[in-house]
C-alpha cells in the first residue's frame, strides 16, 4: 500500500474572503484522504493480527484473554512461542507491509527478545489505529452533513466531495469545512498524522526499532 504525504497548508489565511479557495479546498480534500487511507488500511490489517492472536490463545488455552498484542505476547513471554510460528509469522508479515518494525531474524531463530519486540510493534500499529478512530468518525459526520446539504449521491467519494466543493464554494458551508481544518490543523499540532504517513512512506523498517 502507498499514500501521498500532503503538503500542509494555511488554511486560515485562505478564508479571509469568507470562502476557502478551490485550491485549498482541493488540498484540505487531499489531506482528509490520507487520513482515510490509513484508517482504512489500519483497520484492515488491525483485524487479520486479531485473527492471528485469537489462534494463539486458542493454542495456549487462553481463549477469554483480551485480543490485544500486549497482552497476548506477555503470555506468549511468560509461556513461550514454541508452536507459534505460523501465526508469528503472519503478524510480521503484516507489520512488515503495514510499514513497522520487524525482526530480522526468520521466526523460527526468534528468540525471547525478539518476540517480545514483534509484541510492542504490534502494540504501536493497535494504538495508532486508536489515534485514528475518533478524528475519523468526527470528519465522516461533518462530511455526511456536506454530502446532505449539497444533495450529492450517497457513494461520492471524498475526492468527488471536495472537488464539487471547489466547484461551487458555498459560504453556507464554510462552518463544516472550518471544523474538517480545525482536526487537520489539530492532526498538526500534535504531528501524529504526519508521523504515521512518513513512517508508512519509508517503507516497511526492518533494520531498526522507532
Amino acid at each position: 500500500m502507498s499514500i501521498a504525504i500532503v503538503k500542509r497548508v494555511p488554511y486560515r489565511s485562505s478564508t479571509r474572503s469568507g470562502v476557502y479557495t478551490p485550491e485549498t479546498l482541493r488540498q484540505i480534500g487531499s489531506q482528509v484522504g490520507a487520513i482515510a487511507s490509513r484508517y482504512s488500511s489500519l483497520e484492515s490489517h488491525k483485524r487479520a493480527i486479531e485473527r492471528q492472536l485469537a489462534l494463539i490463545a486458542a493454542q495456549i488455552h487462553e481463549q477469554d484473554v483480551l485480543l490485544i498484542p500486549g497482552t497476548v505476547f506477555l503470555l506468549l513471554e511468560m509461556r513461550g512461542s514454541g508452536g507459534m510460528s505460523a501465526q508469528l509469522e503472519q503478524i510480521a508479515r503484516i507489520l512488515h507491509e503495514e510499514g513497522y518494525w520487524k525482526p530480522r531474524a526468520r521466526v523460527q531463530n526468534y528468540h525471547r527478545q525478539d518476540v517480545y519486540h514483534l509484541g510492542k510493534s504490534a502494540q504501536r500499529l493497535f494504538d495508532d489505529y486508536a489515534a485514528l478512530v475518533q478524528p475519523v468518525e468526527r470528519l465522516y459526520a461533518r462530511l455526511g452533513y456536506i454530502t446532505e446539504r449539497r444533495q450529492m449521491q450517497p457513494d461520492t467519494t471524498l475526492q468527488g466531495i471536495f472537488e464539487c466543493l471547489a466547484a461551487a464554494p458555498d459560504v453556507a458551508l464554510k462552518g463544516e469545512v472550518d471544523a474538517i481544518v480545525e482536526l487537520l490543523e489539530r492532526a498538526n499540532r500534535h504531528n501524529w498524522l504526519w508521523k504515521l504517513c512518513d513512517r508508512l512512506a519509508r517503507g516497511p523498517a526492518i533494520s531498526s526499532r522507532f
